[in-house]
């Protein structure tokens, strides 16, 4: 039996890793005696590769850690940046026909500063997707300042997974394991995502 190949899709995290205007960055400080050594970071929640849950526009939506599970781990759909920008022509895909109903579906981007069109969003919500995952740091254009995308997905329960590294990974279906932090009271986590290829025997 061959092994499925793990795609790590996550982004390194350090000092030198961006984060959203006014967010918190990373720092790590060691605090040890002589023998243990422990470190205490901290970093907004939005750091790297990391999920927003329905709390990030609402108070009255659930927290990250009170996200099923099972909405970031499962089957998933891998696409080109045309079909993140084409209602019509995602709709049209024979993968996206063939296998939609596993719900989740990441955007393979080339200009890091796009979002996912409005009409798209809408499709994966008429449709009962539960994620929708972009390589760029946002679901949303870089220059919205009142984020459509977010507020329409997030309402309806479409969690964003972002800041995904997707350069090697060729459009088709995969394995999808991106387990968020179980944060009862935060807005988002970052997790450590990778997909699995498909095995033969």
């Amino acid at each position: 039996m061959r092994m499925s190949e793990i795609i790590d899709i996550s982004q390194a995290v350090d000092e030198n890793t961006p984060v959203y205007y006014g967010d918190t960055p990373f720092t790590l400080q060691w605090i040890y005696d002589d023998e243990v050594k422990t470190s205490e970071i901290k970093v907004t929640p939005h750091v790297g590769t990391h999920v927003d849950s329905p709390m990030h526009f609402s108070f009255s939506q659930n927290g990250i850690g009170k996200v099923p599970l099972s909405i970031f781990i499962g089957d998933c759909i891998v696409a080109a940046s045309e079909l993140a920008l084409n209602a019509k022509a995602l709709e049209a895909w024979a993968v996206f026909q063939k296998y939609k109903a596993c719900g989740r579906i990441l955007f393979k981007f080339e200009d890091k500063q796009q979002g996912i069109a409005e009409e798209v969003v809408e499709l994966l919500v008429k449709e009962k997707f539960v994620l929708i995952g972009t390589s760029t740091p946002s679901i949303d254009d870089e220059k919205s300042h009142d984020f459509p995308n977010h507020r329409f997905a997030l309402s309806h329960g479409l969690c964003a997974l972002e800041n995904l590294v997707l350069d090697k990974v060729e459009p088709g279906v995969y394995f999808l394991s991106a387990a968020p932090i179980k944060w009862l009271k935060a807005e988002a986590s970052p997790v450590r995502a990778y997909l699995l290829t498909s095995s033969s025997s």
